[in-house]
């Protein structure tokens, strides 16, 4: 009987396995890459918002009748308040304003901006007869189905410290408020026609 055949050697055969490119690197080119652009376009947003402010361009009649329903909508508030002050304005000041400019020289020629705010300075011989009266002029404010806001009473050892004051808008979108003025701490009541882009008009007496 032939003697068998010896059995082939097992050898062992180490797999190798070739590293998978690294995704990491891509990822962060990516990200930075996403991150760039959106704070480029964030920028470009801003400056867009902030060159449309003001809307579109309106007629000198329309920024006079802006002013007019600006002032009305501040007196009527100080006709609101009961008790009556014990002094108060009888013209209001016209509240200066450096928001509402082109500083970008997005607007053409012929074009100006204008911010139509005023107040009126109050005076009240007690805490108790001012509050009384904001209380009042909020109910008339609701009444209109305007909703009120409550401005907090600046904290002690600041200017007007302990008076609270109320805001609302209204019909027109004016911005109206009664509280204390955050230098001087006397009550005042404000109204705000908000930033208008206009064609140039004769001056006002404002």
């Amino acid at each position: 009987m032939a003697p068998a055949a010896p059995a082939a050697p097992i050898t062992a055969t180490t797999a190798t396995t070739e590293a998978a490119p690294s995704a990491s690197g891509g990822c962060y080119f990516t990200a930075t890459l996403i991150a760039a652009l959106l704070t480029a376009l964030i920028g470009l947003c801003g400056v867009g918002l902030q060159s449309l402010e003001g809307g579109p361009v309106r007629t000198p009649e329309a920024y006079r009748e802006r002013v007019a329903v600006t002032r009305a909508a501040g007196e009527n508030a100080l006709h609101g308040l009961a008790p009556r002050p014990a002094s108060a304005d009888a013209t209001p000041r016209r509240v200066p304003d450096t928001s509402c400019v082109d500083d970008l020289g997005f607007d053409a020629d012929g074009v100006t901006r204008d911010r139509p705010a005023y107040e009126w300075r109050v005076d009240y011989a007690d805490r108790a007869a001012y509050h009384s009266a904001l209380d009042g002029l909020r109910g008339i404010w609701t009444g209109r189905g305007l909703t009120v806001r409550t401005l907090e009473a600046p904290p002690p050892g600041t200017p007007g410290a302990g008076l609270r004051g109320i805001a609302t808008t209204d019909e027109n979108g004016v911005a109206l408020s009664v509280g204390p003025d955050s230098f001087t701490g006397e009550p005042r009541v404000t109204s705000d026609g908000g930033c208008m882009r206009h064609q140039p008009t004769t001056e006002l007496t404002e």
